[in-house]
């Protein structure tokens, strides 16, 4: 049974803990693993904690904060540019050798994941694994040999593989608790939500200020999607319904926000279309602006199968918009049917339809946006911080005892071999007699 960690947990001061944080991507890369690691890092600092994070090094960057330690790394892959960190170099080697931590938690399996396990096993300090990505929804990645058999046969082999090496387990999710458990994953499992600062998407700083830039009248619909531009985001199938629509809503447009590898193709598909002067290409945008482009939007949709528990759904929510998406366990407690929004079939047409139907219904707009807001507070940064922290310390206590209790064991048996030792010397001494 999942272990689903609660902010009570954590209502103690546990004093200062040493926290290595491990990532395969982090900032100035905008992503759902990158974004929730910065507000976690801070949150942690916030509370006290001192946070050191271990991420690739991406050429031109400095980073503005402290606490990061860069990686030497090789480009994988141009678009989007993915950088992989290069271990044993002696920068790194250097850096955890005369670095010490309470407790170390990677966030991803690959070369940076691995560095984790290796510093834990090296240090004898405990090792927390969050899994943020379904390894086997992205063997794609590979090109040529990505959808063969073989193939993803070895990337589950490898997701579950990875993640035996934590010795405890965070999903964010109750769909990947479940997945991981038919991978047969052995370790403890404890779901924590991700979360936002609520407040920073309460309310819009300047509001109209995308309406007045995409030259839409202030009660025309937005249709918006934000995050990553890529094939397994189905953004194609958004364009597809808006056009089945478009007739209806002469005034509404679709804006995507985001940037990715699929860009220029998606860009493509619209130029296609007879509504390609109201389908709106942000490109990738500033987080501060954000809270200003959800609350100028009128519904929030998405089309992607493969999240895990999406930052941006939660900051769609906490802006009290109205949500639409394509059926998928990672929306969970997130999106409820008729109360906040709709989850529909993968079905174009039916996408396309329930869309129209919400447009339609002012009071029903109005009413999701509501429950969305009401919806979006389980999911706050302080709550899930809180939750991480109790983890921490739980994981730490567990590593001692089990540590000393070796200790303990060997001492014990190291006693009972002298006594019995004795016993023999003194039976051996009675028979000389």
């Amino acid at each position: 049974m999942a272990k689903t960690a609660t902010e009570s947990e954590s209502k103690a001061n546990v004093g200062s803990l040493r926290i290595g944080l491990f990532t395969d991507t982090y900032a100035p890369q905008v992503n759902g693993v990158s974004v929730s690691l910065q507000l976690v890092s801070e949150e942690l600092q916030r509370r006290g904690h001192q946070v050191t994070i271990f991420a690739p090094k991406i050429p031109g960057y400095k980073d503005d904060q402290p606490g990061v330690v860069r990686l030497p790394s090789l480009k994988y892959l141009n678009n989007p540019p993915l950088y992989v960190a290069v271990l044993g170099t002696p920068r790194s080697t250097w850096s955890l050798t005369r670095k010490h931590f309470d407790v170390l938690h990677a966030h991803s399996p690959v070369t940076v994941g691995l560095l984790a396990y290796l510093t834990a096993s090296s240090k004898n300090v405990p090792l927390i694994y969050t899994y943020h990505t379904s390894i086997t929804d992205y063997t794609h990645y590979l090109r040529f040999i990505g959808g063969t058999t073989l193939i993803r046969h070895a990337a589950r082999w490898f997701s579950a593989t990875s993640t035996n090496l934590g010795e405890q387990i965070v999903v964010p999710s109750p769909k990947f608790y479940r997945l991981l458990l038919e991978q047969k994953v052995t370790r403890p499992i404890h779901i924590i939500p991700n979360g936002i600062d609520l407040s920073a998407f309460a309310a819009a700083k300047n509001i109209g200020k995308f309406r007045t830039k995409l030259g839409v009248k202030a009660n025309a619909p937005i249709l918006l999607s934000v995050g990553r531009i890529a094939p397994e985001k189905r953004l194609d199938f958004l364009i597809d319904a808006f056009t089945r629509i478009a007739d209806q809503f002469p005034d509404a447009h679709l804006v995507f926000a985001g940037d990715g590898s699929t860009l220029d193709d998606l860009k493509a598909h619209a130029a296609a279309t007879k509504v390609n002067d109201r389908i709106h290409f942000l490109g990738m945008v500033d987080r501060a602006e954000l809270p200003d482009i959800l609350h100028d939007a009128t519904v929030f949709l998405s089309a992607s199968t493969t999240e895990v528990h999406p930052i941006s759904v939660i900051e769609a929510i906490a802006s009290g918009l109205p949500m639409l998406a394509v059926q998928d366990e990672a929306f969970e407690n997130m999106i409820e049917n008729d109360a906040n929004g709709y989850l529909v079939p993968l079905d174009v047409d039916v996408f396309a339809n329930t869309l129209s139907g919400l447009l339609k219904d002012a009071n029903k707009l109005e009413r999701f946006g509501e429950k969305s807001t009401e919806l979006s507070k389980k999911f706050s940064i302080e709550g899930q911080v809180q939750s991480l922290e109790a983890l921490y310390i739980e994981s730490i206590l567990q590593h001692w005892r089990g540590k000393h209790g070796v200790r303990e064991r060997l001492d014990s048996l190291q006693k009972d071999g002298a006594r019995r030792l004795r016993s023999i010397r003194q039976k051996v001494n009675m028979r000389g007699r």
